[in-house]
């Protein structure tokens, strides 16, 4: 479902301004709101069962704030990571997607 977001993302040949365009932004809003819904959702269950209530409003509220800012900030930092290992292998498009693929999934991300 957002294959084609992360490989947007994680293009070092995605310019800053394109990153801002209407296609690749649309794909990051749904995708953060989606993902802070989710895990909105989990928080909310694991104290449910943890300790027999839901989050309270003001939780949830700092919650949804604190996960939309680290997600989306999260996508502009991967980009520019992305970019900077593009440059350290000296612009050579295949070694920078094995690097990212390796160590972006491997590793768990909020988004």
């Amino acid at each position: 479902m957002f294959t084609k977001l992360y490989l947007e993302t994680t293009n070092p040949k995605l310019t800053l301004s394109e990153f801002f365009s209407a296609k690749v932004l649309t794909m990051v809003i749904f995708s953060v709101l989606f993902h802070t819904i989710i895990y909105l959702l989990f928080f909310n269950i694991v104290s449910l069962i943890f300790f027999g209530k839901v989050l309270s409003s003001r939780i949830n509220a700092r919650l949804v704030g604190s996960l939309l800012l680290i997600m989306f900030f999260g996508f502009i930092g991967r980009l520019l990571h992305t970019k900077e290992i593009y440059a350290a292998y000296d612009e050579d498009m295949k070694k920078t997607r094995k690097y990212i693929d390796n160590h972006y999934i491997s590793w768990v991300f909020i988004s």
